[in-house]
Protein backbone atom coordinates (compact mmCIF):
# COMPACT_ATOMS: atom_id res chain seq x y z
CA UNK A 1 0.00 0.00 0.00
CA UNK A 2 1.36 3.46 -1.17
CA UNK A 3 0.78 6.22 1.08
CA UNK A 4 -0.33 9.46 -1.21
CA UNK A 5 1.65 13.00 -0.95
CA UNK A 6 0.26 15.95 -1.94
CA UNK A 7 1.58 18.02 -5.20
CA UNK A 8 1.15 21.43 -6.46
CA UNK A 9 -1.39 21.56 -9.16
CA UNK A 10 -0.52 24.52 -11.24
CA UNK A 11 2.55 25.51 -10.12
CA UNK A 12 5.40 24.96 -12.35
CA UNK A 13 7.60 22.38 -10.71
CA UNK A 14 8.25 20.19 -7.60
CA UNK A 15 10.25 22.23 -5.34
CA UNK A 16 14.11 22.17 -6.34
CA UNK A 17 15.74 19.41 -5.08
CA UNK A 18 19.48 20.10 -5.96
CA UNK A 19 19.41 17.61 -8.60
CA UNK A 20 20.59 17.09 -12.30
CA UNK A 21 17.77 17.50 -15.01
CA UNK A 22 16.18 14.32 -16.40
CA UNK A 23 18.47 12.34 -18.85
CA UNK A 24 17.77 9.08 -20.92
CA UNK A 25 19.51 7.34 -18.48
CA UNK A 26 17.42 8.38 -15.40
CA UNK A 27 14.75 6.36 -15.18
CA UNK A 28 14.08 2.56 -16.32
CA UNK A 29 11.08 1.39 -17.41
CA UNK A 30 8.36 0.83 -15.13
CA UNK A 31 6.17 2.79 -12.45
CA UNK A 32 7.50 5.23 -10.00
CA UNK A 33 7.45 4.42 -6.24
CA UNK A 34 5.85 7.70 -5.25
CA UNK A 35 2.04 7.88 -5.40
CA UNK A 36 0.56 11.48 -4.99
CA UNK A 37 -2.64 13.05 -4.55
CA UNK A 38 -4.08 16.88 -5.85
CA UNK A 39 -7.54 18.65 -5.16
CA UNK A 40 -8.03 20.95 -7.65
CA UNK A 41 -10.88 23.99 -6.28
CA UNK A 42 -12.41 26.33 -8.43
CA UNK A 43 -9.91 28.94 -7.49
CA UNK A 44 -6.88 26.77 -8.53
CA UNK A 45 -9.15 25.93 -12.13
CA UNK A 46 -9.76 29.43 -12.62
CA UNK A 47 -6.03 30.28 -12.51
CA UNK A 48 -4.58 27.84 -14.78
CA UNK A 49 -7.99 28.65 -17.12
CA UNK A 50 -6.42 32.60 -17.02
CA UNK A 51 -3.07 31.61 -18.44
CA UNK A 52 -5.57 30.70 -21.83
CA UNK A 53 -7.84 33.55 -21.49
CA UNK A 54 -10.27 31.23 -20.17
CA UNK A 55 -10.71 29.54 -23.46
CA UNK A 56 -13.47 26.97 -23.93
CA UNK A 57 -14.98 27.77 -20.48
CA UNK A 58 -18.34 28.47 -21.88
CA UNK A 59 -18.02 24.08 -23.18
CA UNK A 60 -17.30 23.20 -19.49
CA UNK A 61 -19.81 22.70 -16.91
CA UNK A 62 -18.47 24.45 -13.65
CA UNK A 63 -18.59 21.10 -11.63
CA UNK A 64 -14.86 20.08 -13.84
CA UNK A 65 -11.73 21.31 -14.86
CA UNK A 66 -10.51 21.54 -18.26
CA UNK A 67 -8.74 18.08 -18.52
CA UNK A 68 -5.56 19.75 -19.84
CA UNK A 69 -4.99 20.68 -16.05
CA UNK A 70 -3.40 17.27 -15.46
CA UNK A 71 -0.03 18.60 -17.66
CA UNK A 72 1.76 19.96 -14.61
CA UNK A 73 1.18 17.03 -12.50
CA UNK A 74 2.54 14.96 -15.30
CA UNK A 75 5.44 17.24 -15.54
CA UNK A 76 5.59 16.55 -11.38
CA UNK A 77 5.16 13.08 -11.23
CA UNK A 78 9.22 11.82 -11.67
CA UNK A 79 9.90 14.12 -8.32
CA UNK A 80 12.13 15.01 -6.64
CA UNK A 81 13.87 15.29 -10.18
CA UNK A 82 11.98 18.30 -11.64
CA UNK A 83 14.20 19.38 -14.61
CA UNK A 84 13.45 17.64 -17.85
CA UNK A 85 16.87 18.00 -20.14
CA UNK A 86 15.48 18.54 -23.70
CA UNK A 87 12.74 18.97 -25.12
CA UNK A 88 8.86 17.74 -25.11
CA UNK A 89 7.89 16.41 -28.45
CA UNK A 90 4.87 14.29 -28.85
CA UNK A 91 2.21 14.84 -26.17
CA UNK A 92 -0.72 11.75 -26.50
CA UNK A 93 -4.44 12.10 -24.44
CA UNK A 94 -7.02 9.71 -23.57
CA UNK A 95 -10.07 11.06 -21.32
CA UNK A 96 -11.98 8.49 -19.57
CA UNK A 97 -14.42 10.92 -17.41
CA UNK A 98 -14.75 14.60 -16.74
CA UNK A 99 -11.79 15.89 -14.54
CA UNK A 100 -13.45 17.16 -10.92
CA UNK A 101 -13.42 19.96 -8.67
CA UNK A 102 -13.05 19.60 -5.05
CA UNK A 103 -12.61 16.11 -4.99
CA UNK A 104 -9.39 14.10 -4.43
CA UNK A 105 -7.72 12.90 -7.21
CA UNK A 106 -4.55 10.30 -7.12
CA UNK A 107 -2.18 9.77 -9.95
CA UNK A 108 0.58 6.87 -10.92
CA UNK A 109 3.73 8.00 -13.27
CA UNK A 110 5.88 5.98 -15.11
CA UNK A 111 8.07 5.27 -18.04
CA UNK A 112 6.81 3.13 -20.60
CA UNK A 113 9.05 3.80 -23.31
CA UNK A 114 12.80 4.26 -24.45
CA UNK A 115 14.18 4.29 -28.14
CA UNK A 116 16.72 5.91 -29.99
CA UNK A 117 15.64 7.72 -33.36
CA UNK A 118 18.25 9.18 -35.63
CA UNK A 119 20.62 8.97 -32.78
CA UNK A 120 18.82 10.88 -29.94
CA UNK A 121 17.33 9.10 -26.84
CA UNK A 122 13.61 9.14 -26.44
CA UNK A 123 11.50 8.31 -23.25
CA UNK A 124 7.85 8.77 -22.87
CA UNK A 125 6.08 9.18 -19.74
CA UNK A 126 2.51 8.11 -18.56
CA UNK A 127 0.42 9.58 -16.20
CA UNK A 128 -2.69 7.71 -15.19
CA UNK A 129 -5.49 10.03 -13.15
CA UNK A 130 -7.86 8.50 -10.94
CA UNK A 131 -10.75 9.86 -8.98
CA UNK A 132 -11.35 9.65 -4.97
CA UNK A 133 -13.12 6.38 -6.23
CA UNK A 134 -10.59 4.32 -8.44
CA UNK A 135 -12.69 5.66 -11.67
CA UNK A 136 -10.13 6.33 -14.35
CA UNK A 137 -10.03 9.72 -15.16
CA UNK A 138 -7.44 10.24 -17.78
CA UNK A 139 -4.21 8.99 -19.18
CA UNK A 140 -1.46 10.81 -20.57
CA UNK A 141 1.99 10.12 -22.65
CA UNK A 142 4.77 12.85 -22.70
CA UNK A 143 8.27 12.25 -24.97
CA UNK A 144 10.86 14.24 -24.29
CA UNK A 145 14.12 13.97 -26.51
CA UNK A 146 16.61 13.68 -23.42
CA UNK A 147 20.49 13.92 -23.35
CA UNK A 148 22.17 10.66 -23.99
CA UNK A 149 25.62 9.11 -24.27
CA UNK A 150 26.57 6.41 -27.52
CA UNK A 151 27.05 4.18 -24.13
CA UNK A 152 23.30 5.29 -23.14
CA UNK A 153 21.95 4.13 -26.49
CA UNK A 154 24.02 1.18 -27.71
CA UNK A 155 21.29 -1.16 -26.02
CA UNK A 156 18.35 0.00 -28.14
CA UNK A 157 17.66 -0.17 -31.53
CA UNK A 158 17.06 2.34 -34.02
CA UNK A 159 13.56 3.37 -34.23
CA UNK A 160 13.07 3.44 -38.15
CA UNK A 161 8.84 3.47 -37.47
CA UNK A 162 7.53 5.71 -39.65
CA UNK A 163 4.97 7.95 -38.43
CA UNK A 164 1.16 6.53 -39.32
CA UNK A 165 -0.19 9.34 -42.01
CA UNK A 166 -4.13 9.68 -41.93
CA UNK A 167 -5.59 10.53 -45.56
CA UNK A 168 -7.11 13.35 -45.47
CA UNK A 169 -8.47 14.62 -48.75
CA UNK A 170 -12.07 13.64 -47.76
CA UNK A 171 -12.35 17.01 -45.41
CA UNK A 172 -15.55 16.49 -44.06
CA UNK A 173 -15.65 20.36 -42.46
CA UNK A 174 -12.88 23.52 -42.09
CA UNK A 175 -13.96 23.95 -37.76
CA UNK A 176 -13.79 27.73 -36.50
CA UNK A 177 -10.24 28.81 -35.83
CA UNK A 178 -9.14 29.31 -32.51
CA UNK A 179 -6.32 31.94 -31.86
CA UNK A 180 -4.15 33.00 -28.41
CA UNK A 181 -1.33 35.73 -28.62
CA UNK A 182 2.32 34.46 -26.82
CA UNK A 183 3.69 37.20 -24.59
CA UNK A 184 6.07 37.58 -22.30
CA UNK A 185 3.08 37.94 -19.14
CA UNK A 186 1.55 34.96 -20.38
CA UNK A 187 4.81 32.56 -20.65
CA UNK A 188 5.71 34.07 -16.60
CA UNK A 189 2.68 33.84 -15.51
CA UNK A 190 2.78 30.25 -16.19
CA UNK A 191 6.11 29.79 -15.14
CA UNK A 192 5.55 31.66 -11.42
CA UNK A 193 7.71 33.05 -9.56
CA UNK A 194 11.66 32.53 -9.10
CA UNK A 195 12.16 30.68 -12.56
CA UNK A 196 14.46 31.70 -14.93
CA UNK A 197 14.14 29.71 -17.73
CA UNK A 198 14.16 29.87 -21.63
CA UNK A 199 10.60 31.02 -21.09
CA UNK A 200 11.25 33.41 -19.17
CA UNK A 201 14.92 35.02 -19.57
CA UNK A 202 15.95 36.38 -23.30
CA UNK A 203 19.70 35.27 -22.53
CA UNK A 204 19.04 31.91 -21.80
CA UNK A 205 16.91 31.73 -24.48
CA UNK A 206 19.43 33.17 -27.15
CA UNK A 207 22.37 30.70 -25.15
CA UNK A 208 19.87 27.88 -26.43
CA UNK A 209 19.71 29.60 -30.35
CA UNK A 210 16.49 31.12 -29.82
CA UNK A 211 15.64 34.69 -31.00
CA UNK A 212 12.97 35.08 -28.52
CA UNK A 213 12.12 33.58 -25.35
CA UNK A 214 10.12 30.32 -26.15
CA UNK A 215 6.22 29.60 -25.43
CA UNK A 216 5.43 26.60 -22.71
CA UNK A 217 4.68 23.01 -24.21
CA UNK A 218 1.81 23.40 -22.60
CA UNK A 219 0.11 26.86 -24.17
CA UNK A 220 -0.58 24.33 -27.69
CA UNK A 221 -1.62 21.21 -25.23
CA UNK A 222 -4.21 23.70 -23.74
CA UNK A 223 -5.28 25.33 -27.06
CA UNK A 224 -5.75 22.07 -28.17
CA UNK A 225 -7.76 20.53 -25.02
CA UNK A 226 -9.96 23.15 -25.48
CA UNK A 227 -10.21 23.47 -29.29
CA UNK A 228 -11.65 19.89 -29.34
CA UNK A 229 -13.98 20.56 -26.23
CA UNK A 230 -15.41 23.13 -28.19
CA UNK A 231 -16.05 21.15 -30.76
CA UNK A 232 -17.35 17.69 -29.43
CA UNK A 233 -18.27 19.01 -25.46
CA UNK A 234 -19.04 16.31 -22.91
CA UNK A 235 -18.23 13.57 -25.61
CA UNK A 236 -14.91 15.04 -25.43
CA UNK A 237 -14.27 14.24 -21.61
CA UNK A 238 -15.19 10.79 -22.11
CA UNK A 239 -14.00 9.62 -25.15
CA UNK A 240 -11.91 11.93 -26.29
CA UNK A 241 -7.98 12.05 -27.42
CA UNK A 242 -5.63 13.50 -29.66
CA UNK A 243 -1.50 12.78 -30.29
CA UNK A 244 -0.16 15.74 -31.19
CA UNK A 245 3.81 16.81 -32.21
CA UNK A 246 5.75 20.15 -31.46
CA UNK A 247 7.79 20.47 -33.77
CA UNK A 248 8.57 24.17 -33.63
CA UNK A 249 9.03 26.83 -30.76
CA UNK A 250 6.80 29.58 -30.59
CA UNK A 251 8.03 32.96 -29.71
CA UNK A 252 7.07 35.81 -27.40
CA UNK A 253 5.08 38.08 -29.36
CA UNK A 254 3.38 35.78 -31.70
CA UNK A 255 0.15 34.75 -32.08
CA UNK A 256 -1.12 30.66 -32.11
CA UNK A 257 -3.92 29.69 -34.82
CA UNK A 258 -5.00 26.58 -34.08
CA UNK A 259 -6.98 25.01 -37.06
CA UNK A 260 -8.73 21.96 -37.45
CA UNK A 261 -10.44 19.78 -40.33
CA UNK A 262 -13.01 17.34 -39.58
CA UNK A 263 -11.92 13.95 -41.56
CA UNK A 264 -14.73 10.98 -40.05
CA UNK A 265 -17.90 11.90 -37.62
CA UNK A 266 -20.13 9.74 -36.56
CA UNK A 267 -22.17 8.86 -32.79
CA UNK A 268 -19.46 6.98 -31.83
CA UNK A 269 -16.64 8.55 -33.62
CA UNK A 270 -15.00 11.91 -35.13
CA UNK A 271 -11.60 12.65 -36.46
CA UNK A 272 -10.40 16.00 -36.77
CA UNK A 273 -6.77 16.95 -38.49
CA UNK A 274 -5.53 19.84 -36.23
CA UNK A 275 -2.57 22.62 -36.80
CA UNK A 276 -1.36 25.22 -34.77
CA UNK A 277 0.38 27.69 -36.56
CA UNK A 278 1.87 31.56 -36.37
CA UNK A 279 1.55 34.63 -37.95
CA UNK A 280 4.16 33.54 -40.63
CA UNK A 281 2.33 30.53 -41.64
CA UNK A 282 4.82 28.35 -39.56
CA UNK A 283 3.58 25.23 -38.62
CA UNK A 284 4.87 24.77 -35.09
CA UNK A 285 1.75 21.56 -33.14
CA UNK A 286 0.63 18.99 -35.76
CA UNK A 287 -1.70 16.26 -34.53
CA UNK A 288 -4.80 14.04 -34.56
CA UNK A 289 -7.71 14.23 -31.96
CA UNK A 290 -11.76 13.63 -31.36
CA UNK A 291 -14.16 10.83 -30.34
CA UNK A 292 -13.18 7.41 -29.81
CA UNK A 293 -15.43 4.40 -29.29
CA UNK A 294 -14.17 2.32 -26.50
CA UNK A 295 -15.38 -1.01 -25.01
Amino acid sequence: MHNKESMPVVIKKYPNQGLPPIEFNTFELGEFPNRWAININQQTSNKWNGFFDYLGDKSLSQDYAHQDIMYYPGMNSTAPYRNYGGPLTRYVVKNYAPIPLNKEISFIGSVTDKYVKRGNGFVTFQLASYSDNNVLLQKHWRTFMLPSTQSDREHYVENNKQNTLIEDENIIEKLEQMKLICDQNRFNDIEGPGESTAHTNLNMAKARGMPNTTAQACISIAIINRYLTKQFGNKFLTNGFYDIKLIKPTFAGETMYCNGALLKNSDQESLCKLTIETDDKRLVTIGYGGIEQRD
